[in-house]
């Protein structure tokens, strides 16, 4: 419990040498850290402990105060990852607790709304512009009950909301995230007065505000929060507000919340543990997987998005919406470009966010998102080397399945209905629907496979070194501190040393200028996104036995940095 480093952006152990593993031996890691999630990480708080399950409780009778009040206002708030999983939590919770004209439910995502399908780079490490976008959506409340999520505790869109709502008696604001204060980001804010633990330290003394930050242990791959950190806040948003919508029904009382919850978190565990029970499965997928991304093919996401807010079927889960959010987290994750991994929709912008009138299509390719794009835009192009993910059932899937088969396109076929799979990989998941929960378990259970999928065929294609993610995009302030943290662990060297190699890349110079070592980090990230492997360039120039154009060279002969070390460092 010493360690100085966030424990978000800690290596895992467990997957250490995940970079080395069969597709197999993929997954079996991974299940190995997302029980993590449940059993707990060292002696640090768990989700399950009884301060944990009050701490939800305490929650769950504020937040359905606010529920009950008829200007009342829930906003879930993040960014990347968290932002949409906000978007998830408030769509489901919209529908299922519907108010005319003025939904209970709002979200958040740093970037706005084009940053649910493209990361927005910088977009989070704006406070003031996470103030200005909580004003415009709690105008009119007399009652808000806030959530910033934050898996890390680092973000400053967050920091900034937390620190403008602390003073108004009519708002409560939680703190979640899955790490502790005293290892919350404790550097400087661009543009702002507080670090980010002084932010979570205000929140943790004011009695308007709670932390809710059980500790899940790291992620499987270095700072991808997408995964256990994603599946974690996925529960811990839907059984806070199950419990919450419960006691404003009047349908539970107070005392017996705590258990309530507890038996929700059980569900929860049971559901990935029935994931894992396909581990071959998965394995064969993950196998596809890397083979389609070697052969530059592309992975396509084909799903249904539940009903919407007229409630009209249009599929039986969120399963779309899922592979929506897991296509939007590679490219910064991996460095992958914006085309190998897509989701598509049934029914697009309007099933997405429905009633709300946003349709991004206009804007170009990346923006269109219904399956009837993917019909006008990728199937004549399909190829043997790519792979159509089909998400359980949806209108139109029977005329589809041929003509994908026609082009010689793999198919994965995930279901849940109890049919035969048509795909050469065939994925049969529990769809037996919670009588609390509905369809959030089958949810998670998918959530496990695709990110499994995307996350095993960037490994096998030599994304990572270790654990580490080494051909990132610098987006943003928590990525570029990642960024220093991984070449100095990976490589030895002094946090100094790690930072000049990552300024010498992305300013792609031998010599750095006293302004370029001096620059800002916002400069940094300007510079670095006009560069490619930006990082494992770094790595190599921080062993001195590298220039940039010997580092460029070696990278284009062979894009694996370990595989590079061997060779020219004995």
């Amino acid at each position: 419990m010493s360690s100085a480093r966030s424990i978000t952006e800690t290596p895992n152990a467990l997957s250490a040498n995940i970079d080395l593993q069969s597709p197999l031996g993929i997954v079996r890691i991974l299940e190995q850290t997302d029980a993590q999630i449940f059993s707990g990480f060292e002696n640090y708080p768990r989700l399950g402990d009884p301060a944990t399950l009050e701490n939800l409780a305490s929650l769950a009778r504020r937040a359905a105060q606010t529920i009950k009040s008829p200007k009342g206002r829930i906003v879930l708030s993040g960014a990347g990852t968290s932002g949409r999983l906000a978007m998830f939590g408030a769509r489901v919770f919209n529908l299922l607790h519907p108010r005319a004209g003025d939904p209970v439910f709002r979200y958040l995502i740093a970037g706005h709304t084009p940053a649910l399908i493209q990361a927005q780079e910088g977009a989070e490490d704006s406070p003031t512009q996470g103030i200005a976008d909580l004003d415009e959506v709690t105008a009119g409340a007399t009652d808000i009950f806030y959530v910033g999520i934050t898996c890390g505790l680092s973000a400053p869109y967050i920091a900034g909301q937390l620190e403008h709502l602390l003073p108004r008696e009519n708002a409560f604001s939680v703190l979640m995230g899955f790490n502790t204060v005293e290892l919350a980001r404790n550097t400087p804010i661009e543009n702002w007065h507080h670090s980010f633990r002084d932010t979570a330290e205000m929140v943790d003394a004011a009695p308007n505000a709670a932390l809710l930050n059980p500790v899940i242990g790291p992620e499987p791959i270095t700072g991808s929060t997408r995964m256990k950190s994603g599946s974690a806040t996925k529960i811990l948003v839907e059984i806070l507000f199950h419990a919450a919508l419960r006691l404003a029904r009047g349908e539970m009382q107070d005392t017996e919340t705590t258990d309530y919850l507890r038996g929700l978190i059980v569900a929860y565990g049971k559901a990935v543990q029935s994931t894992y029970a396909k581990s071959a499965e998965i394995a064969n997928l993950v196998e596809l997987g890397g083979k389609t991304l070697r052969a530059h093919g592309h992975i396509y996401y084909l799903g249904a998005a539940g009903l919407n807010q007229a409630g009209e079927f249009v599929g039986d889960t969120n399963a779309g919406i899922l592979g929506l959010i897991d296509a939007s987290e590679c490219p910064p994750t991996y460095g992958a470009d914006f085309e190998d991994v897509r989701g598509f929709l049934k029914g697009g912008w309007e099933a997405l966010l429905p009633g709300t009138g946003s349709d991004l299509s206009p804007r170009g390719g990346h923006f269109q998102i219904a399956i009837g794009d993917f019909v006008r835009g990728k199937l004549p192009s399909l190829t043997e080397n790519d792979i159509v993910v089909l998400l359980g059932d949806f209108a139109g899937r029977d005329k589809l399945l041929p003509e994908i088969a026609a082009k010689k396109a793999a198919i994965a076929d995930i279901r849940w209905d109890g049919s035969a799979g048509q795909g050469r990989v065939n994925i049969a998941l529990d769809g037996s629907p919670h009588p609390e929960l509905g369809a959030a378990l089958l949810e998670l259970q998918i959530k496990l496979v695709i990110n499994a999928l995307t996350t095993g065929a960037h490994v096998l294609v030599g994304k990572v070194f270790g654990n580490r993610m080494v051909d990132l995009r610098i987006s943003n302030n928590k990525l570029f501190h990642r960024t220093v943290g991984i070449i100095g662990d990976l490589m030895k060297v002094s946090p100094e040393t790690a930072r000049e190699s990552l300024l010498k890349s992305a300013f792609q110079t031998d010599q750095l200028t006293a302004e370029q070592a001096n620059a800002s980090i916002s400069d940094c990230i300007e510079a670095a996104k006009h560069v490619e492997k930006v990082v494992p360039k770094a790595l190599l120039l921080s062993t001195g036995a590298f220039n940039v154009a010997s580092a460029s060279a070696a990278l284009r002969e062979n894009p694996i940095v370990r595989s590079v070390l061997e060779k020219h460092i004995r």
